[in-house]
């Protein structure tokens, strides 16, 4: 749920940036009238509290290297660097928490509201290594969807292993920054696409069993 939503934070860091400050800028440059407004949505503090040095992300992968390590030990450190220092964390109180099954350990005040993490089990799924066995056997698959896949997913030899290891949160932020590289790199701000519905011949999409008229047209 966290990688869920520091992906979720990143796209709307990119949407308010493109459709919000570069869309005033744009106004400025082609003489429209104009009095800029400041949306306040800068996402950064939260992004940076999951996801850069001494984030909660780069500590869990970071204790997860620890042999003796914990959930309980991760949660103490992660309280430890950032309780009552950090504007986007907090620790909800006894009164909030009273007789929930699997009580929040700390909270994170996302773009979209504030969500609480309860870290059991934590550092297992993030360490969690696909057996090698199975790679080999998804790799060599007859079926050619399933074997392009897997087809970079080499087992390391033993001398490897420590230095390909990735854990799942290591993995999520690498694709995710793959996918913000490519995102700017279209120069969306610069294309200025801008929408529009139609009524395609008055005859509805039906899309997963749902009815689907309107639909964006992009210049």
């Amino acid at each position: 749920q966290l990688c869920i939503n520091l992906t979720n934070e990143r796209l709307q860091q990119f949407f308010n940036h493109h459709m919000f400050i570069l869309e005033q800028e744009e106004y400025k440059k082609e003489g429209i009238v104009w009095q800029f407004i400041d949306f306040g949505l800068d996402l950064e503090e939260s992004i940076d509290l999951m996801e850069k040095p001494m984030g909660i992300l780069p500590m869990l992968d970071e204790e997860c290297v620890f042999p003796k390590a914990t959930d309980m030990t991760y949660k103490d450190k992660v309280l430890a660097q950032h309780n009552k220092k950090h504007p986007k964390f907090s620790v909800p109180s006894m009164k909030e928490v009273k007789g929930m099954e699997h009580p929040p350990h700390f909270n994170i005040h996302h773009y979209a509201g504030v969500v609480g993490y309860n870290v059991e089990d934590w550092l297992t799924k993030n360490a969690d290594p696909l057996n090698e066995n199975c790679l080999d056997l998804f790799r060599k698959s007859a079926m050619p969807f399933m074997a392009t896949l897997f087809e970079d997913c080499v087992p390391a030899g033993p001398k490897d292993r420590k230095k390909t290891f990735q854990t799942m949160a290591m993995m999520h932020r690498k694709s995710l920054n793959a996918l913000m590289a490519m995102l700017n790199s279209k120069q969306w701000y610069q294309r200025r696409v801008r929408g529009f519905l139609l009524w395609l011949n008055s005859l509805p999409v039906l899309v997963h069993g749902c009815c689907y008229t309107p639909i964006l047209v992009l210049q």
